[in-house]
């Protein structure tokens, strides 16, 4: 059950997500406002949380790729975030984020799959 909710909370706090809601909304006349501060804390919450599930996966199944991409992706997000207007360095690391734990969940789902034993 976690694994269904979990991508879509990161997404609803992925500051670059609700960078794009706030333009959606302002374009049809909702204001939706955070402060810069506001911004860089959910920024440094869903960076951890990332990184802290990707470390939590990868002591687990004992396999790096996990926490190496997290990281990755962690690094392009902060770069394209602060270091001015990079906004496609940010979305790449973004697209990382998300391909990484996307592969990853579904590398778990065939894992669990294949142990399961068949009823015929």
């Amino acid at each position: 059950m976690w694994s269904a909710i979990l991508p879509v909370l990161a997404c609803a706090v992925c500051p670059a997500c609700l960078t794009t809601y706030a333009k959606l909304f302002s374009v049809l006349g909702v204001g939706f406002g955070l402060s810069e501060f506001h911004h860089l804390v959910l920024l440094v919450v869903a960076i951890s949380a990332s990184i802290g599930v990707s470390a939590w996966r990868s002591w687990r199944t004992r396999r790096v790729w996990p926490i190496a991409i997290a990281l990755a992706g962690s690094a392009l997000v902060a770069t394209g975030h602060f270091g001015g207007d990079l906004h496609a360095v940010e979305w790449a690391g973004v697209l990382l984020l998300l391909v990484g734990g996307l592969t990853e969940h579904f590398r778990l789902r065939r894992q669990q799959a294949s142990l399961v034993p068949s009823a015929a």
